[in-house]
């Protein structure tokens, strides 16, 4: 009793939260700490007015790489126009961020010398990423927000929540025993999917970036994601194991596997020494260099469905779209 009575307190905690978001005039949609430059005001108003987005509600999020709005869905465009969410989020990456020189660590080495130091440019393509990556996993199975329609760092993404309430992080979350267990063994078999299915690692799992709505454990935030043939895939992959690990330990979660152990059931790599530490780091390095997770899961790097995109043409399409944007040009 005292833990629903817990759990139920928390839950509308949360929700207080969110009780002052109010539906803006359509032409407001600067937010209350004026972290959205005058262009992407142009590309949200484009949107509006274009009937994508209905109306722009407020900020339910706000963190160091990005800003999330909650708004009210409308129609893509078209011959036959498609019916948005009603409850939709617009994810703005910012594009005053530094630490920039850690977002190429994620992005192929190949690819990096074409971005050069434009901040601008690769938080585009980073964006682009998150895209790629999403649609991936929900191909795949993979609880996570669809993507709606993109445009340079501006992301239109289903809402998961409720009545303007977005549903509450790992972090937040208070869960009865049974939902523990339940949230854990949705990790394991979504980062396992992951891996095998959609070739795909986290790379910054933790949880501010897990959500629990009704019963369901969503990824989110997939920008960083790498290909699991990726040159530091796997130590990501057991980088994210060791943080998710950390969570339900502290969480008091019975009969928990070690990361070591998680990243082998994830993996499916059985032969690693899951008792040394040392050894099981070398053999991950060892791996790594060999690319051996290619050839067991018959994967090819040219296989990523991201990389496509990934190219000069793309990234003048990127640069040309700036001078579009300022005569009126029209959205992707």
């Amino acid at each position: 009793s005292s833990g629903i009575n817990a759990e139920y307190g928390q839950v509308e905690a949360h929700k207080s939260k969110f009780n002052g978001i109010r539906v803006k005039d359509r032409r407001d949609i600067s937010t209350h700490e004026k972290v959205l430059d005058r262009k992407t005001r142009v590309v949200i108003l484009k949107m509006v007015n274009s009937g994508i987005i209905a109306q722009v509600n407020g900020v339910v999020s706000s963190g160091k790489e990005s800003v999330i709005i909650h708004c009210n869905g409308g129609s893509l465009p078209g011959k036959d126009p498609t019916p948005v969410p009603d409850e939709c989020v617009l994810k703005v990456h910012k594009t005053t961020l530094n630490e920039f020189s850690r977002r190429k660590d994620y992005i192929d080495r190949r690819y990096t010398k074409l971005i050069s130091n434009n901040k601008k440019k690769l938080v585009e393509i980073w964006s682009m990423k998150e895209v790629h990556n999403l649609n991936r996993l929900r191909r795949h199975g993979v609880p996570c927000p669809e993507v709606v329609a993109y445009r340079k760092q501006l992301l239109l993404l289903s809402f998961i929540g409720s009545k303007g309430v977005p549903a509450m992080t790992l972090k937040e979350a208070v869960f009865s025993r049974d939902q523990l267990r339940s949230a854990y063994e949705q990790l394991m078999s979504g980062m396992k999917t992951m891996f095998t299915k959609c070739q795909l690692v986290h790379g910054d799992l933790s949880a501010y970036n897990l959500l629990w709505f009704n019963g369901t454990l969503y990824f989110i935030d997939l920008g960083q994601g790498v290909l699991s043939s990726h040159t530091a895939a796997l130590t990501y992959l057991y980088r994210d194991c060791e943080s998710m690990h950390g969570y339900f330990d502290a969480r008091g979660l019975k009969g928990l596997h070690d990361a070591r152990s998680m990243f082998v059931e994830i993996t499916e790599l059985e032969d690693l020494n899951v008792k040394d530490e040392t050894v099981f780091l070398t053999q991950i390095e060892h791996l790594q260099r060999q690319e051996v997770t290619n050839f067991k899961h018959g994967r090819q790097s040219s296989d990523y469905a991201f990389e496509s995109c990934f190219n000069e043409s793309i990234l003048q399409d990127v640069s040309s779209s700036e001078d579009e944007e300022e005569g009126g040009g029209e959205e992707k």
